[in-house]
Order: C-alpha cells, then structure tokens, then sequence
C-alpha cells in the first residue's frame, strides 16, 4: 500500500471515529426543527465576515511577498479562495501548493519562494490563534482545567518568541549566510534553503506590524462568525470569549488528519466545547453543523468560481501528489 493510500485510510478511521463521537446523543427529531428555526437575518454578516477573513490573507499575504514581487490584494484574493476550495475538495491539503504555483506562475517567482510565504502564513495563524486564546482564557479563569490555563497562557509567548528567533537568524540561511555557505556542497539543498528563508524577508522591516495586525484581524473575524451563529441559533451562553475558545478547538479539529473540508472532526470538536458552554449535545452539533456549512459552502463555490475563470481544474493538481 503506497504511503498515499494509506495517509487516506487514516483520514477516513479519524473522520469516522470523531462523527460518531459527534453524533453521539444526539436527537435528530429535535435537531432539524430547531435548526429551522434559527434567525436567517444574520446570514448577511456571516456571508460579509467570511469575505473579510479572505480579503485579510490576502492583505497579509501580499505583504509577506512584498520584498519578492508586487501583487495586487485582487489577485492574492483570488488566489486564497482557490487554495482552501482546492483543500475543501481534495486529500492532502494540496490547496497551499496550489495556489503557491498558481501565485509563482504569476508572479514570476520560483515555487519555494512563493511557498516559504505560505509557511510563514501558518505559523502566524498558529501564534495569532494562540495569542486570542490565552485572552479568551485569561477572561475566563474557571472554564479551563488549571493545566490547560497555564499551557494557554504561556503557549504564545513560545511561538512568538520562535518567529522572532527565525526572523533574527534568517540572514543566516541567506544566500551568503553561513548556514547556506555550508551548503555549498549540495546546490540544490542549499538552493530549498536559500529560498524558504525568503519568507522571512517582510518581517524585518516595517510591514511587520502590519503583517501581524492582519493575522489578529482575521481571527477575530473568525471568532466573531462562531459568535454570530450562535446567536442566529440563539445560544447566548457563547459570548465572543466563549466564541474564541470554539474557534480554537475548531482549528485543532481541523488540523487533525480528516477527509477533506474536516467533516467529523471538526464538528465533534465544535459541539465538546458547546456543550461545555452549556449547550444541550443536539443543539451543540446543530451549531457546529451550521457554522461549518456556512464557512464551507461559501469559501468552496467562491473558490471553484476563480479557478473557472482562470481556468484551471481541479484535476491539475492531483499529478501534484503523484510528482
């Protein structure tokens, strides 16, 4: 079995295991009613919050390749709905490496440069997420065990302090550094090296503060759409530190290995924390399935819609994975 095949098989056990974690005790009698009767008059502002989120990676993004090339937020736009539509549909996250070729297509830029940019990307949304996550739990001292209140407390401050320590030393793996000098042995080693350190450029100028302030707009977005589901589904108990800790438990739902667009997971992470909340488990998997769907089906059509103009199809980018 190739290793491919195998990643899939994993995914699908997870994916599996964690919705019947999330489809336990739950009424379906009850579920449809009361997600009927949800107030449609804030789909509007969850619709206008999910195009903000976009419209903020693109900003960041077109920051972080400032130094390597010009792009306009339109295009990175673009090109950000068509890399999550891309992992919504397909295994192996093959989102990022598509719209990093797209992106170095356009630009002009080798694959690694455009893809050490991406990187830079995560790691902010890691550290950004973190950051929002210990206030959420600095507001909220009694909801978290003690042990998990001190990891969140203290968990940013490493990942910041990692990036700050990456930004220091990235003149080190530069094209005269002294690391990628020691690579002179291996060209195309150092050639990867050279060019991933290329992500660090913008962060050691003045678009740093930008770049980051991007990140923490984007999240609070975020939180703020868990938030305005909840009240279109009037569960008033997740208010917007509630709503960050949902998010949060969102995004470690998301990184597990799942099939693609993270069904399973992330609803039965989703509804853990709603119920901690105070939701009942129908109305906490009704909330998950809701905020899911509308994150989802959004992101993914709009995605699908730019990559029909550009002309691209999904098709192009499963050989990705065979390469």
């Amino acid at each position: 079995m190739t290793r491919a095949r195998i990643s899939i098989a994993i995914s699908l056990v997870t994916t599996a295991a964690f919705l019947a974690l999330a489809l336990r005790k739950v009424d379906f009698g009850a579920l449809i009613p009361w997600v009927m009767r949800m107030d449609w008059r804030w789909i509007p502002l969850l619709i206008a919050l999910g195009l903000w989120d976009l419209a903020m990676r693109a900003v960041r993004w077109r920051l972080l390749l400032a130094p390597l090339a010009k792009a306009s937020v339109a295009e990175l736009f673009g090109l950000e709905a068509m890399g999550l539509a891309v992992n919504n549909i397909l295994f192996f996250r093959l989102g990022e490496f598509a719209r990093t070729a797209l992106a170095g297509r356009r630009l002009q830029l080798p694959f690694m440069s455009v893809f050490s940019t991406v990187i830079v990307e995560r790691f902010l949304d890691v550290a950004s997420l973190a950051t929002l996550f210990s206030l959420a739990a600095w507001f909220l001292p009694g909801f978290l065990p003690a042990a998990a209140r001190r990891v969140a407390l203290w968990l940013p401050w490493g990942l910041w302090g990692g990036l700050a320590a990456f930004v220091l030393l990235r003149d080190a793996f530069g094209p005269r550094g002294a690391v990628s000098g020691r690579l002179s042995s291996w060209p195309r080693v150092r050639t990867v090296v050279v060019e991933l350190s290329a992500g660090a450029l913008a962060l050691r100028g003045r678009l740093a503060a930008g770049i980051i302030a991007c990140g923490f707009l984007l999240w609070s977005s975020d939180a703020l759409i868990y938030w305005v589901s909840a009240r279109a589904l009037g569960l008033d108990m997740i208010d917007f530190p509630r709503a960050v800790l949902v998010l949060s438990w969102a995004g470690a739902g998301a990184a597990l290995p799942a099939v693609p667009g993270a069904f399973g997971t992330f609803e039965a992470m989703v509804k853990d924390i709603a119920v901690r909340c105070g939701a009942s488990p129908t109305q906490a998997f009704g909330y998950a399935f809701v905020t899911h769907m509308a994150g989802y089906l959004m992101v993914t059509a709009l995605g699908l819609f730019f990559l029909f103009k550009a002309e691209v199809a999904i098709a192009d980018f499963l050989s990705m994975k065979r390469e």
